[in-house]
């Protein structure tokens, strides 16, 4: 995944579209990773909300070098979620994309944007992944059916 990630980030880097291309994705994967979270939490905004704090914190202490992309990534899951009872299948709205653009265009640092969109991207990805490999054989397949529904 990483290699795949840094060689896509690399791509849109060359085309000079990193930084419109890498939001999208971000914001993606964070609309997915809630999505997943929410129905897992059986559709409760107060246990979301909790796990977002929770999962916040945890990242906020493990992540104490001088650049760390955690908290950034959970400030935009943040975002998605109080925006996602009104979120359509599709694109997500300007506004959420305004606000979760903040955080993101200030963590990339000049000359390391590649380095910096994958720190971002790479969590989101992970954190889904750990949430659905425990995910048993007709979880997987309804997942899979959402997921085509949404992405048609």
């Amino acid at each position: 995944m990483y290699d795949s990630l840094t060689a896509a980030l690399k791509c849109w880097h060359a085309a000079d579209c990193l930084r419109e291309d890498s939001l999208l994705l971000t914001e993606w994967l964070a609309c997915e990773l809630i999505a997943y979270l929410y129905q897992q939490l059986g559709q409760d905004r107060d246990r979301l909300e909790a796990w977002l704090r929770d999962h916040g914190d945890q990242v906020s202490q493990a992540q104490q070098h001088a650049h760390p992309a955690g908290p950034t990534t959970v400030e935009i899951m943040s975002v998605v979620a109080e925006d996602f009872a009104a979120r359509p299948a599709g694109p997500g709205s300007q506004t959420r994309l305004l606000r979760i653009a903040a955080p993101y265009l200030l963590y990339l640092r000049e000359g390391q944007e590649v380095e910096d969109a994958r720190e971002v991207a790479l969590p989101l990805a992970l954190w889904a992944g750990q949430q659905l490999g425990g995910a048993d054989g007709p979880r997987r397949r309804r997942i899979k059916s959402c997921t085509d529904t949404r992405t048609r």
